[in-house]
């Protein structure tokens, strides 16, 4: 039951081949379509900027990576609360030559220094406590402490999506992958922080899998980005 990518060390995610190891998940299909979602959304932003995003618990650094090579002409800053995992991220971006990306230890926004961000995204942790998937084969491998969020699986997603406001600009998206069963959840989060425009969208199994919102007002002149 251990997977494949630990075993070989490599696993494909969209046209990346990425260094993994048992410090981070195993990256999944139904992430490809966070990483679809947000290049969608930049792509709508005014021409002659230069966006400022922020992939938060990067793990690999595949959402990252796969978004900063798609668009070079974005900045991004990857974080992960795991030495050991910022360490794979590292390996992925310097073999792979992506240099419009830089990478911190923080966890979610506690050592998140000033910035005004054109778009947030997230695969955080997202299952229940005693979830009995945890014990089968594949996730029993996996990091616990990106898999497991509180007892009903949304303690992560409710963190992140209060403090995100913050360090949004105006207009600014913010973009969650979650389980399948807790879009309305998340939804109602959204909307409860004062995003518009919520809304989530399918996985190729035509489960709910990421959900987004985007911060009120127009799109401004973006201050430098900052992280201590």
């Amino acid at each position: 039951g251990e997977p494949l990518a630990y075993l070989s060390g490599w696993r494909g995610f969209r046209t990346l081949e990425l260094l993994i190891t048992p410090a981070v998940l195993v990256p999944r299909p139904e992430t490809e379509l966070l990483v679809d979602l947000a290049l969608a959304r930049l792509s709508e932003m005014p021409p002659g900027q230069r966006p400022l995003c922020v992939d938060l618990g990067t793990g690999s650094g595949a959402i990252a990576l796969a978004c900063a090579r798609a668009r070079p002409d974005t900045y991004w800053l990857a974080t992960d609360r795991c030495r050991r995992a910022l360490a794979v991220a590292r390996a992925n971006a310097e073999r792979l030559g992506i240099d419009n990306l830089r990478l911190l230890g923080s966890h979610w926004w506690r050592g998140f220094g000033a910035a005004r961000l054109d778009l947030i995204v997230s695969n955080p942790p997202y299952i229940a406590v005693g979830d009995p998937a945890l014990a089968g084969d594949g996730l029993c491998h996996e990091p616990a402490a990106a898999l497991v969020s509180g007892a009903d699986g949304l303690a992560d997603l409710a963190e992140i999506i209060l403090g995100a406001s913050a360090y949004l600009a105006p207009g600014g998206w913010l973009l969650l992958e979650h389980g399948a069963t807790q879009g309305e959840d998340v939804r109602e989060r959204l909307r409860g922080a004062g995003f518009v425009e919520v809304a989530s969208f399918p996985d190729l199994a035509g489960l709910p899998r990421v959900s987004l919102g985007r911060q009120p007002g127009t799109a401004a002149s973006r201050a430098t980005m900052a992280a201590d």
